[in-house]
């Protein structure tokens, strides 16, 4: 057991932890350190002797792991970034506590022990990713995007599946080390339990590896809608000053051009791409007059103002060929002190403070439709809520687009991190994804989470010009998280009560 009073080592520890799990997150390429990163973590809280220094290294680890991998959101707001890491981390104190709880009161076996473990991981996840209008960025299974036949399963399980299996081989290897440390391997029917409990883990595994192998060899339907993307990579300094509206509102014309030569059938801007309301007649008049000469559907996202009642929208327009305006949809889940101040009556001095917008949130999931295909449209970090996600596919839209605008945080993790997030809704959903986002990184998912193409010049996605084009297929089968949602993390819930009820050690 680790002493009562605190040590400098078991804090180096449960950093060491925190950064070792937040690599991926940086660097991609390192999704494999996700395997074995939680391990520090899991043996302080196993070995700890009180709640109060189970609370503090699980906290400090989350502190590590979420400053290291959030940082980019320096970039918008300091206090914005000191807010979230303070948050997000006590989910990491949420789960330390609620595990060592569990160890004291019954002592579970090996087995029992990396269920358990995995299980609370991930309904803390799931809460995290809910309360309080919900941040699940970065959630350990995203870790995995790039692993394209291990992340198959998210069709049922969601991303929480992804995590499970994460947990479950640290809380393995977790036991693995305590064990050796103990010389229990001395015993034959330690040795023989082991075994046992590594050839569950590696079963799983392997389960999880087939699946997606059966999945990712399907042919995808032959019927497909052709689709440009345009990344205008505007400098979030200029987008909202007057001097450059001319140039930027030309660079997406003059990029739209040069896209309809590939006689796409749905052209897409990112999130406020229009400098300025949409209701400007001048703006207005000469996008609809550019249109119209294309003959091209259009999708640009633009504020626009309800004057009527007062109110001020993030939306997403769909011109025709003719260049008038057919559908609209108003973004539903905004960014929390970015698009609004939550508790106006209480936080409401903020404004004086920080720029904040004045959004209001929008009501209507608009199912957008062409050329007898229908899609939905996800503003900015909508696509991290998968519920959101599901509502727009159950409501028949047969690919979703993802506009937005990450020049806040310029050449820094934030895109991958974002994009980690469109791949997932790909797969849990079965729909392709179209990306159009002002720096990057802007391209085609398809329903396989495979990415198709992206706006690339020399290998570089972000901060960068261009445009996209490509042919997505549109799937109209459901997949089983679609229709029935996160059935996944109600199986772990019931697995935690399970062994938690269990009379029986197991």
């Amino acid at each position: 057991m680790l002493e009562k009073n605190d040590n400098l080592h078991f804090y180096i520890a449960a950093i060491f932890s925190g950064i070792i799990l937040a690599l991926p997150f940086i660097y991609s390429h390192f999704w494999w350190v996700t395997w074995f990163g939680l391990v520090p973590l899991l043996i302080l809280i196993d070995r700890a002797s009180t709640y109060k220094l189970v609370a503090r290294l699980s906290f400090i680890s989350g502190v590590a792991f979420f400053s290291t991998s959030l940082y980019w959101l320096y970039y918008a707001s300091f206090m914005g970034l000191v807010i979230a890491v303070v948050y997000c981390s006590s989910y990491f104190l949420l789960f330390g506590l609620a595990l060592k709880y569990i160890q004291n009161k019954k002592n579970p076996q090996a087995f029992s022990s990396i269920f358990i473990t995995s299980s609370i991981w991930v309904i803390c996840e799931l809460i995290r990713s809910y309360l309080f209008t919900g941040f699940g960025w970065n959630q350990l299974g995203y870790s995995q995007f790039d692993n394209l036949r291990l992340i198959q399963i998210a069709d049922f399980s969601g991303v929480y599946g992804v995590t499970f299996l994460i947990v479950l081989v640290n809380s393995f290897f977790k036991d693995i080390i305590l064990s050796s440390r103990e010389f229990v391997f001395y015993n034959k029917k330690v040795v023989v339990s082991k075994i046992v409990l590594g050839l569950v883990c590696l079963t799983i595994i392997l389960g999880a590896y087939a699946y997606g192998d059966i999945k990712l060899n399907r042919e995808l339907p032959q019927e497909t809608i052709r689709i440009s993307v345009i990344q205008g990579n505007i400098a979030q300094h200029q987008k909202w000053e007057t001097f450059y509206r001319d140039m930027i509102l030309q660079k997406y014309i003059r990029l739209s051009r040069m896209a309809s030569i590939d006689k796409p059938v749905l052209i897409v801007w990112p999130e406020t791409a229009l400098p300025g309301y949409l209701e400007e007649y001048n703006l207005y008049k000469e996008v609809s007059d550019f249109i119209s000469g294309v003959k091209i559907s259009v999708l640009i996202g633009a504020p626009r103002v309800d004057s009527y009642n007062d109110a001020y929208y993030n939306s997403a327009v769909l011109f025709s060929k003719q260049g008038k305006v057919l559908n609209v949809y108003d973004k539903i889940h905004l960014v929390p002190f970015g698009e609004y101040i939550p508790l106006k009556g209480v936080l409401g001095f903020l404004y004086g403070y920080y720029e904040i917008a004045n959004f209001s949130k929008g009501e209507i999931h608009t199912i957008f439709n062409l050329d007898n295909a229908n899609f939905g449209v996800l503003i900015c970090f909508e696509d991290v809520f998968e519920s959101l996600v599901r509502t727009f596919v159950s409501r028949g839209a047969d690919f979703m687009i993802n506009i937005t605008n990450d020049a806040w945080f310029y050449e820094s993790a934030e895109p991958r991190q974002h994009l980690s997030a469109s791949v997932f809704r790909a797969i849990e959903n079965r729909v392709s994804f179209v990306r159009a986002a002002n720096t990057g990184i802007s391209g085609f998912i398809d329903p396989y989470g495979r990415i198709i193409s992206k706006v690339n010049k020399s290998g570089k996605q972000i901060c960068i010009e261009g445009f996209a084009t490509a042919d997505i297929p549109l799937v109209s089968q459901r997949s089983f998280y679609n229709r029935f949602g996160n059935v996944f993390v109600g199986f772990c819930f019931i697995l935690l009560l399970f062994f938690y009820f269990k009379p029986t050690r197991i």
